[in-house]
C-alpha cells in the first residue's frame, strides 16, 4: 500500500520511478495476495509456525488409491470493512485491487505518449479511487473470528465423514477394500493456503506413488448454496471433472441439490493439490455471486449454520467414497 501511495505523487515529477514503484508493488500483490505464488511470507514479520493434522484408516485389502477429506482449521481477524459496509466493503476491496493491478499501466503509457488532458483525466480518476484502498491498508480489525463455517464446518464434516468409515472392531483400519483414507485439517489456510502447499512441498512423493485424490470441504452454511468447485478464477486454477462428475452424481443418489461453481476471487486448498498435478476439488456452502455476511466477520458463529447443510454434505460425500471405494 506505502508504494502504491509514493507512486501516485511521483507520476507528477518522476515519471520512471512512479512506474517502478508500481510495478514492483502489482506483481508482489499479483503473485502473492491474488495467485499464492509466494514471495512476502515473512514480510513485515517474523516466520511464525503452523500444524497440518492427519489421521489415516488402512483398507481391508490392497491399497489401491488414497482419498484424502479435509478442511482448515485456522481463521482470521475481522475484515472490518467488510463487517461495517457489507456489500460494499467487498466492492471496495475489488475497486482497491483493480486500481493497484492497473495504474502501472497508466504510469507506463503517460512514458510513452504525449501528455495530454487524456492523462490529467486518467491520473485524477486513480486519485479519487484511492481511498478504496484503505480496506487493504487498514483491512483487519481486532476481533478474532469464530471461524464456525470458515472453517469448522469443513472439519467437522470432514471428520465425521472419516469416522463414518472406521472399523470399530480393529484400530486404524476402514470398512473401505482398496481405498487408504486420510481426514487432513490444514493450517494457516488464511495466510495464502500455506498449510496446505507445505504439506505438499512435505509429502509429493508419497502423494503421486499413491494415486491420491483430494476432496477439500471449506465453508459450509447454508444447504441451497452447496456447491462443488470446477475453477478457481483468481489463481487459474482447475480442477478434477471426473471428482467433480462423481461428486454430483453421488448427490443426486442421496436427492441432494449439489451446484456446480467457479469461485471468482480466493483461494481453497484444493488449489496447492492441482498444482501439483494432484486430482482434487472444494465443496463449499456460502453463495459466491455475493458477499457472504458470515464471511470473514464477527458473524460466522455456530448458530447462522444450517444444520442441513452439513448434515448434506456429509451424506453426499459418504456416498461417494463407497462408490469410489467399489470402482477402486
Amino acid at each position: 500500500m506505502l508504494l502504491y501511495y509514493f507512486s501516485i505523487p511521483d507520476i507528477l515529477w518522476l515519471k520512471v520511478t512512479a512506474l517502478l514503484l508500481s510495478l514492483a508493488n502489482t506483481i508482489a500483490f499479483v503473485l502473492d495476495f491474488m495467485t499464492y505464488t509466494v514471495v512476502l511470507q515473512s514480510f513485515p514479520g517474523p516466520l511464525m509456525t503452523s500444524w497440518n493434522v492427519e489421521a489415516t484408516l488402512e483398507p481391508k485389502g490392497e491399497v489401491k488409491n488414497t482419498l484424502i477429506v479435509s478442511g482448515h482449521i485456522d481463521s482470521v481477524f475481522e475484515f472490518k470493512w467488510w463487517y461495517k459496509l457489507g456489500q460494499l466493503g467487498s466492492l471496495l476491496t475489488i475497486i482497491a485491487g483493480a486500481v493497484m493491478v492497473l495504474f502501472p499501466v497508466f504510469c507506463l503509457l503517460a512514458l510513452l505518449l504525449p501528455s495530454g488532458e487524456w492523462s490529467w483525466w486518467v491520473f485524477m480518476t486513480f486519485v479519487l479511487l484511492s481511498p478504496s484502498t484503505v480496506t487493504y491498508f487498514n483491512m483487519h480489525g481486532n476481533h478474532a473470528v469464530d471461524g464456525a463455517s470458515d472453517n469448522l464446518s469443513g472439519i467437522a464434516i470432514s471428520f465425521e465423514i472419516f469416522k463414518t468409515f472406521a472399523d470399530p472392531s480393529a484400530k486404524g483400519k476402514s470398512t473401505l477394500h482398496n481405498t487408504r483414507l486420510k481426514f487432513v485439517s490444514f493450517g494457516s489456510e488464511e495466510t495464502g493456503l500455506s498449510g496446505s502447499f507445505n504439506y505438499v512441498k512435505a509429502n509429493k512423493d508419497e502423494l503421486l506413488k499413491e494415486n491420491t485424490h483430494l476432496i477439500n470441504i471449506d465453508g459450509v452454511r447454508l444447504p441451497e448454496h452447496v456447491s462443488v468447485v470446477q475453477s478457481e478464477l483468481m489463481s487459474g486454477t482447475k480442477h478434477s471433472p471426473m471428482l467433480v462428475e462423481g461428486l454430483q452424481k453421488s448427490f443426486a443418489a442421496k436427492n441432494i441439490t449439489l451446484k456446480t461453481v467457479t469461485i471468482p476471487i480466493g483461494g481453497t486448498d484444493a488449489v496447492a493439490f492441482a498444482r501439483l498435478g494432484l486430482p482434487s476439488t472444494t465443496i463449499i456452502g456460502i453463495a459466491i455471486d455475493k458477499l457472504d455476511p458470515t464471511y470473514h466477520t464477527r458473524r460466522d458463529v455456530v448458530g447462522n449454520i444450517n444444520p442441513l447443510a452439513l448434515e448434506n454434505t456429509k451424506n453426499g460425500v459418504v456416498e461417494f467414497v463407497s462408490r469410489w471405494d467399489e470402482q477402486a
